[in-house]
Order: C-alpha cells, then structure tokens, then sequence
C-alpha cells in the first residue's frame, strides 16, 4: 500500500479510488509541463458573441461578493467535472455547463425546473442559429 495514493474522483467525496504512485493523476485541463504547441493569439480571438456576453455577465454575478452564489472554485470543480468531455465544448459552453450544475447542486432550481425553461427558450435559441 505504500506506493498508493488515495485520490477523489470527480464524483465527489465519497467516492475514493487508489491510484498507484507514477499514474497520471491530471484531468483533461491540466496541461502543465506538457508540450502543446505554440499559440497564435492573432488567431485566437474573436468578438464576443451575445450568448457568450452573458455568460460572462451571469458568471460575474454569481461570483459577486454581495450576491455569493458561486466561487470560481466551485466553477472550476464543476468544469473539471467534465471529464474527458471538457475538450468537447468551447470555452463558454464550459462556463454554462458548470454554472447549470452548480446552481443544480446549491439547489437554486431544480432538474425540473431547468428542462422547462430549456423547452420554452429551446425554439427561439434554435431559430437564431439559423439565422432566424
């Protein structure tokens, strides 16, 4: 046992596994001291779309002091909680997701709750991507 490790999974507390000691122990974020490449930040920007603004705006204030919703720890568990997935969504819908589970978990609204407010904005959403 002296070359395992206890770690918590992304589920939570009470769900402990042992890793053996020299096993990669990063989640998919984790990108430091690996080679990535270089970066073109004159490629990498782009304006802020709408939904992206408010994304923003609704991060800034759950993390508000006044307010005190969120923590950006508690964003940043949240993100991480997403596995393997988290390369599959864009940096703001990484943000959504994390704020969709965190206000689920504080119990701000329930599952309920956030598929009937999907169901009544889903249309609108959808006719925008088309350009409607």
């Amino acid at each position: 046992m002296a070359d395992e490790t206890l770690v918590m999974t992304r589920q939570g507390a009470n769900n402990v596994r042992r890793i053996k000691r020299g096993e990669d122990m990063r989640g998919p974020q984790d990108y430091g001291g690996l080679p990535a490449g270089p970066v073109d930040p004159e490629n990498n920007e782009h304006d802020p779309t709408h939904w992206e603004k408010t994304v923003d705006a609704m991060m800034m204030l759950l993390f508000d002091q006044r307010r005190r919703l969120a923590r950006v720890d508690e964003s940043r568990r949240m993100q991480e909680a997403l596995g393997e997935d988290y390369h599959k969504y864009p940096y703001y819908e990484r943000w959504l997701q994390a704020i969709s589970w965190l206000l689920l978990e504080k119990g701000v609204f329930t599952q309920e709750e956030l598929d009937a407010k999907m169901a009544e904005v889903r249309p609108r959403l959808e006719a925008e991507r088309n350009g409607g």
